[in-house]
């Protein structure tokens, strides 16, 4: 890292090519948002997570306070900002928190840059549309066909219209792709998820050693809907020891003081 490259900007502020917002310190907490989102949907998990860690709250392009940015508006790309995002702010590695279409970046970034995480809890994620119930996808579909019709006509839509396609056409991640992450994975949904549990069990399956969590009687926006339960799965799992290394949040184990 150069000794001009932006380093935790608190409260926050662009670096590269998104926003980046921090809050305390120790060991990293990176924590994406989902399609339409941005770090605010973390709110209510702020003060169970922020204890003894640095939270960095990132808004994916075209979303919040991040630019629309070049090319195609897509998963893997996203992955590859978040990855470019933790190069300039000095994180060799972090442990990683994503929701949703966060969930699906978080899982694109393990594959695409894994030694930049060092854990990852995944909640409400998916491999590919067809992942989702039926009825939410068709509803998803449906959306999408009236808001990129509106599109051509109200340019604002745009943007809209790209994050629906997200959802739509995106993520397309191989189950065989999963086997090459060597994070420990915490893959978290909720009771009533968007995303089928036989889904939920072949991303698990799929991840060397990883996890699975449900939340009872939430559906998908566990961040919101079940933000107390939810922290207590995410903390209890950066709790755990790494393998062949020091428990998840003590001093020796944080990448910012490398």
């Amino acid at each position: 890292m150069s000794d001009t490259a932006p380093r935790f900007p608190a409260p926050g502020g662009p670096v590269g090519p998104l926003w980046v917002v921090t809050r305390g310190s120790g060991p990293p907490l990176v924590m994406l948002h989902g399609n339409g989102e941005d770090h605010h949907v973390f709110d209510k998990m702020v003060p169970a997570l922020g204890v003894g860690r640095m939270l960095v709250g990132i808004d994916s392009r075209a979303h919040g306070r991040s630019a629309r940015g070049e090319g195609p508006l897509r998963i893997a790309t996203m992955a590859d900002d978040v990855a470019h995002v933790l190069e300039l702010l000095g994180l060799p590695a972090a442990d990683l928190l994503g929701f949703s279409d966060g969930g699906n970046i978080g899982l694109e970034l393990a594959i695409r840059h894994p030694d930049r995480v060092r854990r990852l809890v995944a909640v409400g994620a998916n491999l590919f549309p067809e992942g989702m119930t039926a009825r939410s996808l068709a509803g998803l579909r449906a959306t999408h066909r009236v808001v990129a019709a509106l599109a051509g006509a109200v340019p604002p839509l745009r943007v809209v219209a790209e994050r629906f396609a997200l959802m739509v056409h995106d993520p397309s991640i191989e189950p065989e792709d999963l086997s090459h992450v060597r994070a420990p994975t915490l893959v978290v949904t909720g009771e009533r998820d968007l995303v089928r549990p036989e889904h939920t069990r072949l991303i698990v399956e799929s991840i060397p050693g990883a996890r699975a969590a449900v939340v009872a009687r939430a559906g998908h926006m566990l961040p919101t809907q079940a933000p107390q339960r939810l922290s207590a799965l995410v903390a209890d799992f950066l709790a755990e020891p790494l393998p062949g290394g020091p428990a998840g949040g003590t001093p020796e184990d944080d990448p910012t003081k490398s």
